[in-house]
């Protein structure tokens, strides 16, 4: 048989007066500057948002501040080649997403990758670039690294 629960009334979680609210986290970052990149790690230079402080714009990578579920999104643009090129979303230096985007003539095409992760406080997610012609790394929006936190861990 089910049971029922009847409330009359919800009171929230307060400290001092100010309602509690679960860890919040995100990040929005791009690349401003630096030159384009064939492979290795994509360094964002900048950030728009930075809840939590996770993300470090000298490396590139952000750092998980709470163990929980979270969401990853990379919008890279290429350079003005005709190769296959790899975007990878990696997690502690290991492939979690990727995609290609393999041209037949020299123009420049958007790449993206989304992927959600679970991860443990501290684990290092950055965007990889892995073969073909490069992605750009010049100034201006073209290039977008952003994450965000769907829910902590209990």
């Amino acid at each position: 048989p089910l049971s029922k629960l009847f409330v009359d009334e919800i009171q929230p979680k307060t400290t001092g007066g100010i309602v509690s609210i679960p860890s919040q986290v995100s990040f929005n970052a791009h690349r401003n500057g630096g030159g384009d990149i064939s492979s290795g790690v994509f360094i964002f230079t900048s950030t728009t948002v930075n809840i939590g402080n996770g993300f470090n714009t000298t490396t590139g990578k952000f750092t998980a501040p709470v163990s929980g579920t979270y969401f990853f999104n990379t919008t890279c643009l290429t350079t003005s080649n005709n190769g296959a090129n790899d975007l990878q979303i990696r997690v502690d230096d290991t492939n979690v997403a990727q995609a290609r985007q393999n041209a037949s003539s020299s123009v420049h095409n958007s790449i993206s990758v989304t992927v959600i992760a679970t991860l443990t406080a501290n684990q290092v997610v950055h965007v990889h670039v892995s073969g073909g012609g490069g992605l750009y790394g010049g100034t201006g929006l073209y290039s977008t690294f952003c994450g965000y936190l769907i829910g902590a861990t209990v």
